[in-house]
């Protein structure tokens, strides 16, 4: 029988309860979790915007145990999903040992990272390497890595709960019970903010170039920076172009035509994965 379960304890529970609003995220943010982990399991990989079919959701449904006093402990099982909670244990554990180790590393900011590939492509112009070069062999970590964060994400938001500092001296515990027993990941509230930080790191990857025709063009405004949308003609998918500044979108405007023209960019790539098919990109200059 999987389980998994969440204990929490301190001012987070009162009279050894919680409120709804906790309840509701927890098992929101957990389920969220099992389905990526489900994913992962049967196809290998999550790629954005995975969904579950409907024949699918049986499959990934736990049965909720009554609440436990003891703090509160919220516990949940399902026969034969053994395979699920491991999943959702291996992307977790990295995250979480770096976390309590304090492991966050120092990285350039992403506007220095930015013109050191505009550099690189500046230099390099035609011989930049192509989209297709890096389809054919991409980076071994990206997909494992970006399945992996669309699990801890999950479990980012389910801890963050014991942040807030009026609920200070909180503590959530998970624990993870599939085909083996894991050893529980205990979150105080520096833990989950290091947690955090460790999901949320953004990068930028090395630059190619890209055939593509612009769909569309937005100059954002004063909430939202501006960004494009691209069909991506090597591999047939629509994506998401982040641009740096007013200025991108002018040396764009020329070319939002319908026709194709060849560019210059760099993924984005977030938790140390990429999704090569569906993952943001970063606009570098038109080649």
């Amino acid at each position: 029988m999987a389980t998994f379960g969440i204990h929490f304890d301190g001012p987070i529970t009162v009279d050894h309860k919680v409120s709804i609003r906790v309840l509701a995220k927890t098992y929101e943010h957990m389920q969220r979790a099992i389905d990526r982990a489900y994913l992962i399991e049967k196809h290998g990989d999550v790629w954005k915007h995975a969904r579950l079919k409907d024949h699918e959701y049986q499959e990934t449904e736990f049965i909720a145990e009554y609440p436990r006093e003891g703090g509160i402990i919220l516990d949940a099982v399902r026969a034969g999903a053994g395979a699920i909670v491991d999943r959702v244990a291996a992307a977790i554990r990295p995250v979480f040992e770096g976390a309590v180790n304090d492991a966050i590393e120092q990285q350039a900011s992403i506007a220095e990272q930015l013109a050191d590939r505009r550099d690189y492509v500046g230099g390099m112009r035609a011989n930049t390497p192509r989209f297709e070069d890096l389809l054919a062999d991409p980076p071994d970590a990206w997909a494992s890595g970006y399945s992996n964060r669309s699990v801890v994400k999950e479990i980012d938001q389910l801890v963050a709960q014991v942040t807030p500092d009026r609920l200070d001296g909180s503590i959530v515990e998970i624990t993870l019970r599939g085909r083996r027993s894991h050893l529980p990941f205990e979150f105080d509230a520096q833990i989950a903010r290091r947690f955090h930080k460790i999901a949320a790191r953004k990068e930028l990857g090395a630059a190619f170039a890209v055939n593509t025709i612009i769909r569309t063009l937005d100059r954002g405004n004063r909430y939202a920076r501006p960004s494009a949308k691209i069909l991506n003609l090597a591999s047939g998918r629509e994506v998401v172009l982040h641009l740096s500044s007013q200025q991108d979108c002018d040396a764009l405007h020329p070319y939002h035509n319908g026709r194709e023209v060849r560019l210059f960019v760099c993924p984005i790539i977030e938790a140390l994965g990429f999704d090569l098919m569906g993952g943001d990109l970063m606009f570098l200059s038109v080649a």
